[in-house]
């Protein structure tokens, strides 16, 4: 009695899937699905169009899929597959036959013989396939399915590199037909123990309810979706397979590379491939398909060109068609990746699983025959072809890569219009890793999934925010919901360094409406520094909060985030306000928002206040109020290192600002307090710059004319004793007197 598999137990066995594809990647790389088989087939001089119908045989036998289609379901999925997928095998040990077939009836019966052996090994294999198609979508969980798809491909990778470089040592040991029979014999013992891997595989069982009628087969292409992927695929195979499929012998004759280096090629694809795959992975299961898929196919796009640029017989040859085969393996596996997940999760509904794969796998099976025929045929009437146009070399293989190029750029136009799985678009997943540091931000995600102890994840926690990357926005929410108090405090000081996110300004919105008060009063920090306009409704929500902590949080955020429509209700709160906290925090974000109505609210506040500190926190406020806050800050770390030159340098500034507008006397004054400030004779200084303000105070207007009088008198009362008032006097002086 079958039963519906659970998530744990799909993710508990599928090591097995992945040492079935491991293992039966061995079987494909040295025999039917390698180099060595196209190096085969070639050193059996057969010609071009005869390798092209040879290579077809595996993608038409899909058609076989519309006719048996209806039937797996009932025979089982996964009886399906080991039955015809261990055939295969069988089948494919003909290919040790061929020397003997040589030597004993000629090439003619030759030909004949590895028609059959292709024809039966394609014919099961597309059988079997049908089934395991099908039934991947039943044993691999979707949330995973990325990941899994990677460390599949990561293993199937290692086993093809190492397959492949036992191939090009094997294949540069001699010249004959020996060297291929070993090659075979090793793939099939790899082959025969991959199979016993996939009867441990779960699911798949017979569904004898399951009606599967070529009605609905039919129906499967009103679908317009399905249809715009598939026509998609079927127009980047048209392109792609053929150039794929003879690249190898593209390698040898034009390029001018020995069979073993060809090989290794291949290898260096491997790695590219391997290189990318887990990040591809990923990728794809936390930002979509779609947009893994496209950046892969942009990449893809490219390769034509550099097969057309390549050296030929030169030194470079080799080194330079290595690093285009690696990029190449790149893109192929964020293809790979994007396009087989869209496909499950987006583009086939897995209630109707049986009909829609059939039809798909029937109609790849279509395009890719009558593609490598195609291709082999064009070859074969190109063979004469040479020349050369500017700095390309035109050669039988010039047409299939144009071609190709073109083709790859018109199923781009077509998969974008496929529905995604994301709403992220391909310019901003790219964005991603152009923004902030993304290398440093994705070794921080894996370690902080791998922190021990809650100092090793604040670490990577603080590390995450100061790489300011978008790759890091879902480890950054996870932390404000870790259950240790400190990482969620870390989570939200990392978010504030950050770029704004929309997510993450949700986050800390929904903190700030929380009822955990030690984190809501930073997420109003926060929700400031990250300056988005998006949080502007929750901080004017916490104005009206039962906790002053977080109203004070609320006011400065919202200043610093030039909230004009909140000065009103600031202004009216500091009239009627008597805690000095908030009003020093309402006062400090009126002066964010410039707004003038609040100087003298402030400047009586000013008077009151004892705390140095807050002091200048009010005193930047008018500043601010006044212009050129920066001007304010720089003059205030000046004094702060040497007072009596940067006052000194203040005056001086102000006399050139107002050369030639005042008269003689006054300007005598200011030399004088210039020259006492640079003696550190402040007393007399102060002495001399209080009798010119009054004479100049006039030619001031509006909050900086206020600012000046009260502050010269606050100057005047209190000396040195209350530097913020020369720093206002001096601050408002210059900057009214540059502005006017």
């Amino acid at each position: 009695m079958s039963y519906e598999l659970t998530n744990a137990e799909k993710i508990r066995r599928l090591p097995w899937y992945i040492a079935f594809n491991a293992l039966n990647n061995v079987f494909g790389q040295l025999t039917f699905f390698g180099p060595a088989y196209i190096l085969f087939l070639n050193q059996l001089n057969l010609n071009n169009t005869a390798i092209g119908l040879l290579l077809s045989f595996i993608p038409f036998t899909g058609l076989i899929a519309l006719v048996i289609g209806p039937v797996v379901p009932r025979f089982g999925y996964k009886r399906t597959f080991i039955t015809f997928w261990s055939a295969r095998k069988v089948i494919a040990a003909g290919l040790l036959l061929v020397p003997w077939v040589l030597a004993e009836f000629g090439e003619d019966a030759l030909l004949a013989y590895i028609t059959l052996v292709a024809g039966g090994f394609a014919l099961l294999r597309a059988i079997g396939e049908i089934g395991l198609i099908t039934w991947a979508q039943e044993f691999i969980p979707n949330s995973v399915r990325g990941r899994y798809a990677a460390i599949n491909d990561i293993m199937v990778r290692l086993t093809g590199i190492a397959s492949l470089a036992f191939g090009s040592l094997i294949l540069g040991l001699s010249a004959g037909l020996d060297r291929f029979m070993l090659l075979f014999v090793v793939g099939l013992v790899f082959g025969v123990m991959g199979m016993w891997s996939a009867t441990h595989i779960p699911g798949g069982a017979p569904a004898p309810a399951a009606r599967v009628s070529y009605r609905h087969l039919a129906g499967v292409l009103r679908d317009r979706n399905f249809l715009l992927y598939v026509v998609g695929l079927a127009v980047l195979v048209i392109g792609s397979t053929p150039m794929g499929s003879f690249l190898p012998l593209f390698m040898v004759r034009e390029v001018g590379l020995n069979d073993s280096e060809v090989v290794l090629l291949t290898v260096a694809a491997t790695i590219g491939g391997l290189a990318a795959v887990y990040l591809v992975g990923w990728a794809a299961d936390r930002y979509g398909s779609k947009p893994v898929m496209l950046v892969g196919l942009y990449i893809k796009v490219l390769m034509p060109v550099a097969w057309l640029l390549m050296p030929r017989e030169s030194s470079l040859s080799l080194p330079l068609a290595l690093v285009a085969y690696a990029i190449n393996g790149g893109a192929d596996i964020a293809w790979a990746i994007g396009s087989g997940r869209l496909l499950y999760v987006k583009v086939v509904p897995s209630e109707r699983k049986m009909e829609y794969m059939s039809v798909y796998y029937a109609l790849m099976g279509l395009i890719g025959g009558l593609s490598q025929v195609v291709a082999g045929g064009v070859l074969d009437v190109t063979t004469g072809l040479s020349g050369q146009v500017l700095f390309l070399v035109i050669d039988p293989f010039f047409r299939l890569f144009v071609f190709g190029l073109i083709m790859m750029a018109i199923s781009i136009i077509i998969f974008r219009r496929v529905q995604a799985d994301s709403p992220l678009s391909v310019g901003e997943f790219a964005g991603m890793f152009f923004h902030g540091n993304p290398v440093v931000a994705l070794e921080s995600v894996f370690r902080y999934y791998r922190a021990k102890d809650e100092r090793s994840t604040l670490v990577m926690t603080e590390r995450m925010g100061q790489t300011k990357s978008p790759l890091t926005v879902d480890e950054l929410l996870e932390a404000l919901k870790d259950p240790r108090f400190n990482v969620r405090f870390e989570a939200i000081i990392s978010i504030a360094r950050m770029d704004a996110d929309p997510r993450l300004v949700a986050a800390l919105c929904h903190i700030l409406d929380g009822t955990e008060l030690s984190l809501s009063v930073v997420a109003a920090w926060a929700l400031g520094r990250l300056g988005d306009d998006d949080a502007r409704a929750t901080l004017r929500k916490g104005l009206d909060s039962d906790y002053r902590s977080i109203r004070a949080h609320c006011a400065r955020a919202l200043g610093t985030l030039r909230d004009q429509s909140v000065a009103p209700l600031l202004l009216e709160r500091l009239q009627a306000e008597t805690d000095k906290g908030l009003r020093i925090a309402y006062s400090s974000a009126l002066g964010n928002l410039r707004w003038d109505a609040a100087v003298p609210l402030v400047l009586g506040i000013l008077r009151q206040t004892e705390n140095e500190g807050a002091r200048l926190e009010l005193a930047l406020a008018l500043g601010r109020i006044a212009g050129q806050e920066h001007h304010f800050i720089r003059l205030l770390r000046s004094m702060r290192q040497d007072k009596g030159t940067a006052a000194s340098q203040a005056v001086t500034a102000l006399q050139k600002h107002l050369d030639g507008t005042v008269p003689a006397d006054v300007n005598d004054l200011l030399s004088d307090g210039a020259y006492a400030f640079a003696r550190n004779d402040f007393d007399r200084a102060l002495e001399l710059l209080g009798q010119a303000i009054p004479l100049l105070v006039d030619a001031y207007t509006g909050s900086s004319k206020v600012i000046l009088t009260e502050a010269a008198a606050g100057l005047a009362e209190s000396g040195m004793n209350r530097q913020e008032y020369l720093l206002l006097v001096l601050h408002t002086l210059n900057v009214a007197a540059d502005s006017a």
